[in-house]
Order: C-alpha cells, then sequence, then structure tokens
C-alpha cells in the first residue's frame, strides 16, 4: 500500500514539475526553417563547415505551405564582435540560373551579425516545377574579410 502511494506521488510530482517548470525562449524556438514567427519544412538541408573542417551551422532550403522558398542558416554558436555571415537563395527556371536573394533582400532579416545565430532570406514563389533552388551560406571575419566557414545545398524542386 505505502509503495503504491510513493509511486503514485511521485509521478504526481513528475507532472507538477513538467507543468511549472518554465522552458526557456531557446527550447521553446524551432531550430529550422524559421521565416519571421513561423517555420516552414526542410526541402534540403547541409553542413555549414569551418575552413578546419568542423562543422559550425545548417544551412537549409526551406518551404511553406503555399509552395513558397527561402533560405535558412543556423549556427551553432552566435557570431563573435569580428564574424558576420550571409545567406544566398538561387531560384533556377527549367535548370537554369536565374536570380539571387540573400537575408539583407528586403523580406529577410539581415545579415547574421555579431551575437546572432540565425537569418533567413524573402520567399521565392515554387509553385510551378519549373523552378529549383539552391542555398549558401558564408561566414566572414570583418577585419580581415578572410572565409571562416561555407556550406551549400544540392539543387532542389
Amino acid at each position: 500500500m505505502i509503495r503504491k502511494i510513493i509511486a503514485a506521488l511521485g509521478v504526481s510530482s513528475a507532472a507538477v514539475l513538467c507543468l511549472t517548470m518554465p522552458a526557456s525562449a531557446d527550447t521553446q524556438a524551432a531550430p529550422n526553417c524559421q521565416w519571421g514567427s513561423s517555420y516552414g519544412t526542410i526541402v534540403k538541408t547541409a553542413p555549414v563547415t569551418s575552413t578546419t573542417g568542423s562543422r559550425v551551422g545548417t544551412i537549409e532550403i526551406c518551404r511553406d505551405s503555399s509552395y513558397n522558398y527561402w533560405g535558412f542558416v543556423i549556427y551553432t554558436s552566435p557570431m563573435t564582435a569580428s564574424q558576420y555571415a550571409e545567406v544566398y537563395l538561387d531560384r533556377y527556371r527549367d535548370g537554369v540560373w536565374e536570380s539571387q536573394i540573400t537575408c539583407d533582400s528586403p523580406g529577410g532579416n539581415g545579415t547574421v551579425m555579431p551575437g546572432q545565430t540565425r537569418c533567413w532570406t524573402p520567399k521565392f514563389t515554387g509553385l510551378s516545377s519549373r523552378w529549383s533552388f539552391r542555398a549558401s551560406s558564408f561566414k566572414y571575419s570583418s577585419h580581415t574579410g578572410d572565409l571562416l566557414a561555407w556550406g551549400q545545398t544540392a539543387i532542389a524542386r
């Protein structure tokens, strides 16, 4: 009888702890395919790798339910005071490169700056099967201009 009571108290205490513990902003924010305050579906993903060979982030091609596509990057650590990063989303029509947008293009959220880990481009329509996309990200030193890391997805529909 006492074991049943202790077991019941343990289960109910665990449930209360789960209900009362506040979630941090980091755990509430989805890690992939952000665009503003919403999230999309990953179409393609690739690692962003430093010039020394270690993985420092992820570059993604994302899609919403209306078949609008955008590029998104998330770095594992915030940019330092001397670093910045950008995402480029290339759009192809029938396999031929047509145009490119970046996080700095109107509708994007801007270059990944010191203290930040992510950025997204504006959305490109992709409703027609004639469109395909490729996303890439480059991280640079703002002092020297040196390339510190990069990654690129395969071309995807």
